[in-house]
């Protein structure tokens, strides 16, 4: 009498691949899009209704609650990483950080001599 092994099957995530993978970039890529496509707002900063409508319409995503939040989310750590400035304040509206000089070109400026070149 021999016995007889059963195979068991056990359900779970498959390995190496996500469930809920995302149709579209991140959001703090599709906010730099965004303030990169109205440059009528570069000054002042997009506001994120702008943004908002930007996504839903570019990206086709339902903008709710909780899409809404995950915005705020990406604008406040973008913000904290210095991808972002906020000029008027934590609710206000966005602009991308300016691009700050290297140290590098710093170096150069100083080891000049009195004269000032432009880009320094």
């Amino acid at each position: 009498m021999a016995a007889t092994k059963k195979n068991i099957k056990v359900k779970g995530k498959p390995a190496g691949k996500s469930l809920n993978a995302a149709a579209h970039p991140t959001w703090i890529d599709m906010i730099k899009e965004c303030i990169v496509a109205h440059p009528e707002d570069a000054r002042t900063g997009v506001s994120r209704p702008t943004i908002k409508k930007f996504v839903g319409s570019k990206y086709k995503i339902d903008v709710n609650a909780s899409t809404a939040s995950q915005l705020n989310r990406a604008i406040t750590s973008g913000s904290e990483k210095g991808v972002f400035v906020l000029p008027k304040g934590p609710s206000g509206k966005v602009k991308l950080a300016p691009k700050a000089r290297s140290d590098a070109a710093k170096e150069v400026c100083r080891a000049t001599d009195s004269t000032v070149s432009p880009g320094c």
